[in-house]
This record gives C-alpha cells, structure tokens and sequence, in this order.
C-alpha cells in the first residue's frame, strides 16, 4: 500500500459548475499573512453540536469559532444536499458568512450496497461543491453482526467497487472523501488501514473520530496513529468515559480519550486538516453554547 505523499487539503484552483472555487485554505495573498496562516491550526465545529441551527451558528462565532462543517442530515440541516441550486448553494453560504463562519466540510450521508446509492452520492458530491468545500464525510459499509464470511467479503467487494466510482468523481470536483471511523469497517486502527489498503484511491481518506474508536471497539484511539495520521483528511471530535458501548460522552478534555496528548501528536506527524468539534454536551442553547465555549479554549491551548 503507496502511503499518500499528497495533503489532501493541498491548494488549487478549480472550476465548479461554471464558477471559480479556491479550497477554503488558501491563505492571503500577503506574505506575511500567508505564513501565519500557514502555522495555525483549522479548529472548526459541527452542526450535530446543537440541532438548532441558527443557534448553533450563533453560538459557534460567539466563543470564537471561525469554521464549521455542516452536516446534511435529517434533523440538522434538512435541505437535500442533491438538489441544491447554485443560487440555493450562495444563500447558504451567505448565511454562515453573516456569523463570520466558513464552510471547511459537509456531511453527506450514503448507502452505496443499495440500488441507487451511487449516483445518490454522486448527486450529493455536486451539491458539496457548489458550496465550494473540499472534504465530504460519509459513512463506510455497514457489514450485520450475523453475516458469514462470504457475505463479508461480497458487501465489502462492493463497497470497495463503489467508493472507488465515486471517488473518481469526487476527483473532478476537486473533492475528498472521509470515511468516517463508525466502528465496523473503519472500527479501529487495523480496521482503518486494512480499508484504505483495500480501497487504494487517493481521494478517499478517513476522518478519524478517537471516541469512536473506544465507543464501537473498545480500542485504543493512540496506537498506530503515526501509520493513521497520513490517510486522515478529516477529524471528529468528542471525548469519552467507560467501556465499549458506553453512551457517555462528556466534555472535549473531560474523559478518557486523552486529547491533551492525542493532539500535539497529530500536529507533530503532520495532519494539517481541519480539527473539528463534533459534540458539545448541553439540554439548552446556553448549556451547549458554553460546552463549546470550553472546547474551543481546549482546542486551542492544545493546537497552539
């Protein structure tokens, strides 16, 4: 398996649909500018942080957010990624531009073994462009407990067959997938690197989540990062408590996931991706509003 040389946040210019797009991190034409730019950290924060979101966009430029990735996703945004017009396409990002927010990612959801997912993802794949983004997150195949050998092997064939097409795709658009770590397929270090062995496209890549890791795996989310760190186009931040399966998720700095040394360690090898929050405890706007007023200040102490 090549080990990817290219970043795939690395900058270029492209068309999209009969317009000019730069990748969203292109630093100022001013020298100076550019290499401050250059050092500091994408700390970013997703929609699924509150389900309100107006008030999440409020709360997001409040306690000092500058990025956000959204998510297209029944009960977070629900406008369907797939018919999004160019004009529907420059509202939205109006939208987050009157918070002062930029658009580094979206969600899009796929189910490429079922008749249609292809194109389903293809469709969605043109409307994250038209928003001028360059990571797309999606989830890997989801392989049932009670299926034999065979049957493994057959859906992750498929799969494979599948995310490969649309990452070809993806390519045109100026676009990378991210594979999110959802257990499973992606359910661990092994699971991770075993995939992208398997998959072998450089636009599709993973955005690791470590709760995830201890969630759905019981695993620890430190070892084989530097083999992970490469093939990571995208990060998903909660922190974690307990064993596997454990429904707790507490605080970014508050659990067991370790990011106080998780995340100098990404920077040390390399990532350079965006570093996004992707839960913010709280029953109410306030209360979720100061969880990522917390995660924030821990992010950025720790990115610094």
């Amino acid at each position: 398996m090549a080990i990817p040389r290219r970043c795939p946040h690395s900058l270029r210019r492209r068309k999209v649909f009969g317009r000019c797009s730069e990748k969203l991190y292109t630093p100022s034409l001013d020298p100076e500018c550019a290499q401050r730019s250059s050092l500091m950290a994408i700390i970013a924060a997703y929609n699924f942080c509150n389900q309100d979101f107006d008030s999440f966009l409020a709360g997001a430029a409040a306690v000092g957010f500058e990025n956000v990735a959204v998510g297209f996703y029944a009960g977070y945004y629900d406008q369907p990624l797939e018919t999004m017009t160019d004009e529907e396409a420059e509202a939205f990002l109006f939208r987050l531009e009157s918070h002062d927010l930029r658009l580094v990612a979206v969600y899009a959801r796929s189910e490429l073994t079922v008749e249609g997912g292809l194109d389903l993802l293809r469709r969605r794949l043109e409307g994250a462009a038209r928003l001028g983004v360059s990571i797309v997150d999606t989830g890997a195949v989801r392989i049932p407990d009670e299926a034999d050998q065979d049957e493994r092997e057959r859906m992750i064939a498929d799969f494979v067959a599948q995310i490969r097409d649309a990452a070809d795709h993806a390519a045109e658009l100026g676009i990378t997938i991210a594979l999110e770590t959802h257990g499973g397929y992606t359910g661990d270090a092994s699971a991770c690197l075993a995939a992208m062995e398997q998959i072998d496209h450089p636009e599709v890549r993973l955005a690791f989540d470590p709760a995830n890791f201890r969630f759905y795996n019981g695993a620890d989310p430190h070892e084989r990062l530097d083999e992970l760190a490469p093939f990571m186009a995208h990060t998903h931040y909660k922190d974690h408590v307990g064993p596997k399966g454990n429904p707790e998720f507490p605080r970014i700095g508050e659990g067991e996931v370790g990011y106080d040394r998780l995340l100098p360690r990404l920077v040390d090898l390399g990532y350079e991706g965006p570093h996004t929050l992707e839960r913010a405890p709280g029953r109410t706007n306030d209360e979720i509003e100061n969880s990522m007023r917390s995660a924030y200040r821990f992010l950025s102490e720790h990115l610094s």
